[in-house]
């Protein structure tokens, strides 16, 4: 049995198949909904039912101080392993304020997992992913190795990840995901 195989397995025991039974599906969501909600029941069921994870979700800092916006921690969901990915740039820095080279770092440690894992979870198609970088690499290593991706997309860069998925993809709105499936 491949990794798509066991993929529809795990979600009939907790989500309708025909859901995110896609090797790449996309959950869109809007910007004010938690994405690292339904990330982690999924990822709690998926270990739950015996699978190996990889990818990453987003690992909640501390509260930023006064005036300064949060920094950004990826957890590799094989190794545990926390990378910041956003850089300090001063209190009036304005744009970006994502680290190229740990954005860089935790897509290597992910890639190097990739052949022992059933199922890939990746917390956001963000503009880095939009612009042709980012966890790209990622998406297309694990489907040459027939592991099933979910990535959260939010809906401003849904054209781009369409654009990227083309016929492969498939989307899922994460909210009505959340409201059926996990929030009962």
């Amino acid at each position: 049995m491949n990794a798509i195989e066991n993929n529809d397995r795990f979600l009939s025991a907790r989500f309708p198949v025909d859901v995110l039974s896609n090797p790449l599906t996309a959950l869109v969501y809007e910007e004010s909904f938690d994405i690292g909600k339904i990330f982690a029941a999924i990822a709690e069921h998926a270990r739950g039912a015996g699978f190996r994870l990889g990818g990453v979700m987003e690992k909640p800092a501390a509260a930023p101080a006064l005036g300064r916006r949060c920094d950004m921690h990826l957890q590799d969901l094989t190794t545990g392993q926390t990378i910041k990915i956003s850089e300090e740039r001063g209190a009036l820095a304005r744009g970006c304020r994502l680290d190229h080279d740990g954005l860089a770092r935790i897509c290597a440690l992910v890639l190097s997992s990739l052949p022992d894992c059933d199922l890939i979870l990746l917390n956001k198609f963000g503009k880095s992913e939009a612009e042709g970088g980012g966890f790209r690499c990622i998406i297309s290593d694990a489907l040459a190795l027939e592991v099933p991706v979910y990535i959260g997309v939010p809906r401003r860069n849904l054209a781009a990840w369409q654009a990227f998925a083309g016929d492969f993809g498939t989307e899922v709105e994460a909210a009505a995901l959340f409201a059926a499936f996990v929030a009962p």
